[in-house]
């Protein structure tokens, strides 16, 4: 008897006991990833892009101020070099080709400051996209994640090339005058596309024959410098002690770097080969892609300006079959 009391004691201890254990808490979700350090590291590269970017700005500004002022120098020698010859012309001769001489090297040197810079902003735009990228990767949502992404295509914009497709230009007897207007607004449409690429490429040719052309005036100088000099020497002995001569003030010689580099969008030349597959020979693009390769501005020039040519007869070419399908829309009309 005193077993079975005992044992429906401890039935009832065990019952209790488990109602009145407290339910085990459920598992906790895991926290997402801490993305503090991440928005720093994000932050300090905005810093060493904004940084760099005024960097840039400052060496450019730079260049371009050099640039403007090589170009009145050679401006002012080209001047005292058409004037009557005498001795003060050639003393203000010599100052004045020391002087481009030293602005010249002046400007080399900042254009090569200027790729430097460029290359490390380029470097320091790198990683700020890749922190970016590591932060949203870590979890950053709402207001902040939006932000990140517009700055993320701000530092990587996205410029569509389309190649362009021309419009049919078969003209199809069959069809009514509805049809015909259809056909010619398509023209017109593939006309104004033509008209942009040749008013681009005609820009970027008068800029590339602007360069070349200031290119061959610097050798020209240079050259007739140091012919100048080498008569000079034949005629009079240099005293000891004297300014340089006008070959020395010049430069180390005609082939050396034109005082202005490749300047202006490139993207009308560049993107040729793939917008303009349908319109101009092949051989056309060919050529465009020689002379940029060559990096002679002389040569670019030609090359871009039969691309024009090229767009130009093609245009024409539109125009007229355009006005061929409005007269027969017209004569179509007339018969109805």
């Amino acid at each position: 008897m005193l077993r079975w009391w005992l044992l429906l004691v401890l039935t009832v201890a065990s019952a209790t006991a488990r109602a009145q254990r407290a339910p085990e808490p459920a598992a906790p979700a895991p926290a997402p990833a801490d993305v503090a350090p991440l928005t720093a590291a994000t932050a300090k590269a905005q810093d060493v892009v904004g940084s760099a970017e005024r960097g840039t700005s400052q060496v450019a500004a730079q260049r371009d101020a050099l640039r403007q002022r090589l170009n009145e120098q050679l401006v002012a020698i080209d001047r005292l070099k058409q004037g009557p010859r005498g001795w003060r012309t050639k003393s203000q001769l010599e100052d004045r080709l020391s002087e481009a001489n030293e602005t010249r090297q002046q400007l080399e040197a900042t254009e090569a400051r200027l790729a430097e810079a460029q290359r490390q902003l380029a470097a320091a735009r790198g990683a700020l996209v890749r922190a970016i990228d590591a932060e949203l990767a870590a979890g950053a949502a709402g207001p902040r994640a939006g932000s990140l992404q517009a700055l993320r295509a701000k530092l990587l914009p996205k410029r569509e090339v389309r190649r362009i497709v021309l419009p049919d230009t078969k003209i199809d007897p069959r069809l009514d005058p509805e049809e015909l207007d259809e056909q010619v607004a398509a023209i017109r449409e593939g006309e104004a596309v033509l008209e942009r690429q040749i008013r681009g490429l005609e820009e970027q040719a008068r800029e590339l024959q602007r360069i070349d052309d200031l290119r061959r005036q610097h050798d020209r100088t240079i050259e007739l410098d140091k012919r100048d000099d080498n008569t000079s020497r034949r005629n009079t002995q240099q005293p000891s002690g004297a300014r340089p001569g006008l070959a020395d003030a010049a430069g180390p010689s005609p082939t050396s770097s034109p005082p202005e580099g490749i300047g202006g969008s490139s993207s009308f030349e560049s993107d040729a080969p793939v917008v303009l597959p349908e319109v101009v020979d092949p051989a056309v693009l060919d050529g465009l892609t020689r002379a940029q390769r060559s990096g002679d501005p002389g040569q670019r020039a030609t090359a871009v300006r039969k691309a024009r040519d090229a767009v130009m007869t093609k245009r024409e070419q539109l125009i007229r079959k355009r006005k061929e399908i409005e007269s027969l829309a017209r004569q179509r009309r007339q018969q109805r």
